[in-house]
């Protein structure tokens, strides 16, 4: 049997070269990656150096006040309980500067007050100890003033005040003042059986972190104001069905586990954070040199007078479509992303179209190059609708997939894949 001889499909094996090409530029592609993981590592160092000498995030846990009873043998240990718990929080915020990088940081004047529940009866010459706690006390900046049993203020160098009880009230008064400051983030933990938290400050555009909404909120252009009504019932680490107090078989509402630790409070971190928004950008670049070599495969292997485009012309309008990404991260460190997105895809559009026009068509077809700048525009406009619209992402960009399969195939509806020629 005589095996005929088959003749090579130079559009076939140009798609292959064109594979090949695109698989080549995913060694940059991987790089890129590294790049903006780093200019993150770095601004995570920047943050942390403020940290260090500054403060860290501050979390206000709810005081506490213990009594300890004299018993037979050994001085037995009693907590008693939260009951109506206030939390005032007054916020003042800055801008530092560390290298090319901006953190927010905050002093904040804080006031507790509420009351504990005295389930002991009459309490007479028994010590006591009133407490609270932050998470970095580095970032005190005053120290903390207690008033317990409505007597006097007293300074105390400590977070802890003690003193020797001798009443028989059913509820024990406290309030506890003192000014902090902390970075990016401050939260309250609520605590008490009812608990009233209200946290207002000089930022214009906060977000609203930790397990609960405000119940009320204000902001305008240069300040918020945010008020959280919590009782007790609401914070299900702490009254889930779970956790009750062993002795009468109710729910301790003073205990709380310290893993699961449920707390309100404002992030005071910037609105776009654009390393995040860039590393996005990454993850879509091989599917966009894709499409941008697929334009112009078809452009090949439609046009009758048109000359093959070279593989290293490929590789050079490829590697400027990646210098796309390099220009993105390095301008938004000093712009607003979407300014910074802006240039950087008019300047690599500019560039691609220019090759073109002077290179790939010789100054002969002013027509593609003007399709390939507007296929570009509309490829670049569609990314950034994808990084601005996370939630809808997926639904848009499987409806523009299908668009441009059905504009592929439309387009080349009259190839003839098994010879070289075209009808």
């Amino acid at each position: 049997m005589t095996e005929q001889k088959k003749s090579t499909n130079k559009k076939v094996k140009k798609f292959y070269i064109i594979l090949g090409m695109l698989l080549i530029l995913l060694i940059p592609i991987l790089f890129l990656s590294n790049i903006v993981k780093d200019r993150e590592h770095y601004r995570n160092e920047a943050v942390n150096k403020v940290k260090i000498s500054w403060a860290d995030i501050q979390t206000i846990s709810p005081p506490e006040l213990k009594i300890f009873i004299p018993g037979k043998k050994e001085t037995i240990e009693k907590k008693l309980e939260l009951n109506n718990y206030e939390a005032e929080v007054k916020v003042k915020t800055e801008l530092r500067k560390k290298g090319i990088f901006t953190v927010p940081v905050y002093t904040a004047d804080v006031e507790l007050k509420g009351d504990f529940i005295n389930d002991f009866g009459n309490l007479k010459n028994i010590k006591s100890e009133l407490s609270f706690n932050i998470t970095d006390s580095k970032g005190f900046i005053s120290q903390p003033e207690f008033e317990f049993l409505s007597d006097e203020p007293v300074t105390n160098s400590s977070k802890k005040y003690t003193k020797i009880l001798t009443t028989n009230e059913k509820e024990l008064p406290f309030e506890i003042k003192y000014e902090i400051r902390g970075i990016n983030e401050i939260y309250v933990v609520p605590g008490g059986i009812n608990n009233e938290i209200e946290i207002e400050g000089d930022w214009n555009n906060p977000s609203f972190e930790g397990d609960f909404l405000p119940s009320k909120k204000e902001i305008t252009d240069k300040e918020f104001e945010a008020e959280w009504n919590i009782p007790a019932i609401a914070v299900t680490s702490l009254n889930n069905g779970t956790e009750t107090n062993k002795n009468n078989n109710e729910y301790n509402y003073g205990y709380t586990p310290a893993n699961t630790i449920e707390k309100a409070g404002v992030s005071f971190l910037m609105p776009v954070d654009n390393y995040r928004m860039a590393t996005r950008a990454v993850k879509y670049s091989f599917l966009f040199l894709a499409l941008t070599f697929l334009a112009y495969f078809i452009f090949e292997i439609t046009s009758k007078n048109t000359k093959p485009i070279h593989q290293l012309q490929y590789l050079m309008m490829g590697g400027a479509m990646l210098i796309f990404y390099l220009l993105l991260v390095s301008m938004s460190e000093f712009m607003p992303f979407c300014a910074a997105y802006i240039i950087a895809a008019v300047m690599t559009i500019g560039l691609i179209g220019l090759y073109t026009y002077f290179v790939i068509t010789k100054r002969q077809n002013l027509k593609f190059s003007l399709l390939i700048t507007g296929i570009m525009a509309i490829l670049y406009l569609f990314l950034y609708v994808l990084l601005a619209l996370q939630d809808l992402s997926l639904i848009i960009g499987s409806l523009m997939l299908f668009l441009i399969m059905s504009l592929v195939m439309y387009s080349t509806r009259n190839v003839e894949w098994d010879n070289d020629n075209n009808n």
